[in-house]
């Protein structure tokens, strides 16, 4: 800046001139700072995973919900513009903290205070075999139906997931219809059998109007057995009486899902 004035100088311009005025800025907080304030004091407090400090993530959902709270008002509906048409669209607001000042505040903090993601340990094939195994040995005793129907629901949920890499809401896209259209078959490609699962929704490029397929070996090298669990919870729909909707269903054919 201060060599901008001195080649200024040299023509005879002053910055009161070229320059609009610094401030003053207005009473109302239009920058974010009481959002900035609060973030700051968050940051000092014991964490999650650290006594002394909060991290960033979680110090950041004070905008998240400053934000959400600003947009609910009556004057923020009114006065947001928004441009673009059906999905993509793009939205003009004025809230304190999406402000240049408070992107700047924002990213500062990021730099100096950095990120320490904990990501979900991923289940090793040990666990998951010796889940197999106890499973196994409960669906050889003697089971009520409803205890029948139960164990093959969570084996299959259990294999399914694992072997296709699912999410665990993911896995509820199961379709009934699908899963005894395709056990009925005896597919196989290249002297391998395997198993198909069909789900049906909003998963990755489908939307509800066909199925994505899966395919899973009947058994993996390591010894997982997905015919095996897939074919039962087949045979458990039409103990049900059941050859439509989600495959992971009560008796009556309502979709289960997760945490429920």
């Amino acid at each position: 800046m201060d060599q901008l004035v001195k080649l200024w100088a040299e023509v005879g311009l002053t910055p009161d001139l070229l320059l609009p005025t610094l401030g003053p800025y207005p009473d109302d907080d239009v920058q974010g700072v009481s959002a900035a304030v609060a973030m700051l004091i968050k940051s000092t407090k014991p964490g999650r995973h650290n006594e002394s400090y909060t991290q960033f993530e979680t110090m950041q959902k004070l905008r998240a919900a400053y934000s959400n709270m600003f947009h609910a008002l009556a004057r923020s509906n009114i006065d947001t513009l928004t441009l673009g048409r059906d999905v993509a669209k793009l939205f003009l607001t004025t809230c304190p903290t999406q402000s240049s000042w408070f992107e700047r505040f924002s990213s500062g903090c990021l730099q100096r205070m950095g990120q320490e993601i904990r990501q979900d340990l991923a289940v090793s094939i040990q666990v998951i075999l010796a889940f197999q195994e106890e499973m196994e040995k409960e669906w050889q005793e003697p089971q009520s139906t409803r205890r029948r129907i139960q164990l093959a629901m969570i084996g299959a949920y259990a294999l399914i997931a694992y072997g296709g890499s699912f999410r665990g809401h993911e896995v509820f896209l199961v379709d009934t219809f699908g899963l005894l259209k395709y056990a009925a078959q005896n597919l196989e490609e290249c002297g391998l059998s395997f198993v198909m699962v069909p789900l049906l929704g909003r998963y990755k490029t489908e939307n509800a109007d066909r199925y994505h397929l899966t395919p899973l070996a009947l058994r993996s090298n390591s010894g997982l057995e997905f015919g095996r669990w897939v074919a039962r919870l087949a045979d458990t729909k039409k103990m049900q009486s059941l050859s439509h909707g989600p495959a992971f269903s009560c008796d009556k054919g309502t979709p289960l899902i997760q945490g429920g």
